[in-house]
């Protein structure tokens, strides 16, 4: 039975209830407006204890028990870049909402806390933040440890960025002379060109490129095999960003005999001055070793402003110019989303909207003359 207290303005219920090693504790909560509140609030409780709720993590705190569900759950089944955001939303936890208990929570104090930690983040790092939470939330209700989603509904507030986001990519003729120009700076001894031009030809991200080494591409199929990426911070190899970023990706001839070459020229300079590629990667340099995003990032600026291209293209840009050239050119969604290892066609359809629908009201135009000589 129930113990109600007043408190202030408020009630407070404790229950007491035996734990899984035999012994006896007790589990408070207050603030309740009315006594009749905090009885119907304790006999829901009881009644879910009586059915195997596990009232004693019920009893813990948000931030440890996200703590422990992130080390069983996520540690070693992510990569640790992104194990490393995980690591960020408990750390937030830990500062914003100490000593929220599971027990305390509800709708109203979930949004406060969203509230909280959205007046000093960006919209888009406090949807991130959210999915963490409520990810694991949604374990806890499958466990038995609450009975309902605080999470539902939540309201996704944030500060605007400090600068809009823009998705830049060039447009085909100036990704034909950024390619012409680039081959001319063509140097085994330094991994930048090569780098470029093949984010350019394949769409890989930054992390797969770095992530190949030579086993990975075959020459005579003309296929490159993106099955790991390169962690830079920790130096070595990691998993892809998820399953359906395991993929092929087929190579023109033109890029493949650049790489060929690549690899010819690439291993006698090394044997040359004596230079070890140890894990065999194909974009290494020979007196830095493995190139770095801001290297390669200040290549391609270098190439651009030669060519009086003024944008602020990086090499993610040059991810989305593949797509975007596949998709003008009229390749299957279905093919390019694959090619670009996204989950489905939604991911593609949602970051390459404006393309999809010049494509839809051209095809729309095309449908119309097929329909009139009928």
């Amino acid at each position: 039975m129930a113990r109600l207290v007043k408190r202030g303005n408020s009630w407070q219920y404790e229950i007491s209830y035996r734990k899984e090693d035999g012994k006896f504790t007790k589990l408070r909560k207050s603030g309740f407006k009315t006594k009749s509140e905090a009885k119907a609030a304790a006999v829901e409780l009881e009644y879910e204890i009586s059915k195997g709720l596990s009232a004693e993590k019920k009893n813990m705190f948000l931030a440890d028990y996200f703590e422990d569900w992130m080390i069983l759950y996520k540690k070693d089944s992510i990569s640790p870049v992104t194990y490393k955001k995980y690591e960020d939303t408990l750390k937030n936890l830990q500062k914003l909402a100490p000593f929220l208990k599971l027990s305390e929570m509800d709708r109203d104090s979930y949004q406060k806390l969203l509230n909280k930690y959205a007046k000093n983040h960006a919209k888009e790092t406090v949807i991130k933040f959210n999915n963490h939470v409520r990810a694991c939330l949604k374990d806890s209700i499958d466990d038995g440890i609450i009975n309902r989603d605080p999470t539902r509904k939540a309201v996704i507030k944030g500060n605007k960025p400090s600068k809009p986001r823009e998705d830049k990519y060039l447009d085909y003729s100036e990704l034909k002379l950024l390619l012409e120009e680039t081959e001319k700076h063509l140097n085994p001894e330094y991994a930048s060109p090569y780098l470029v031009i093949t984010a350019a030809k394949t769409g890989l991200r930054f992390s797969e490129l770095l992530g190949l080494t030579w086993d990975d591409i075959d020459f005579d199929k003309r296929l490159v095999d993106v099955n790991k990426t390169w962690n830079y911070k920790i130096k070595e190899f990691g998993p892809t960003k998820n399953e359906s970023s395991i993929r092929k990706v087929v190579l023109d001839d033109r890029t493949t005999e650049m790489l060929a070459e690549l690899k010819i020229n690439q291993s006698e300079i090394f044997k040359k001055f004596g230079i070890m590629n140890p894990d065999n990667l194909v974009f290494y340099n020979l007196k830095n070793g493995i190139v770095s995003n801001n290297a390669a990032n200040k290549f391609l600026k270098k190439m651009l402003n030669r060519l009086n291209i003024d944008t602020n293209l990086t090499l993610h840009g040059l991810r989305h110019t593949y797509a975007s050239v596949l998709l003008y050119k009229q390749i299957n969604i279905l093919t390019v989303s694959k090619l670009l290892g996204h989950r489905d066609t939604t991911t593609t359809q949602e970051t390459y909207a404006h393309i999809v629908k010049e494509l839809e009201d051209q095809d729309l135009e095309k449908i119309s003359d097929i329909m009139k000589y009928l």
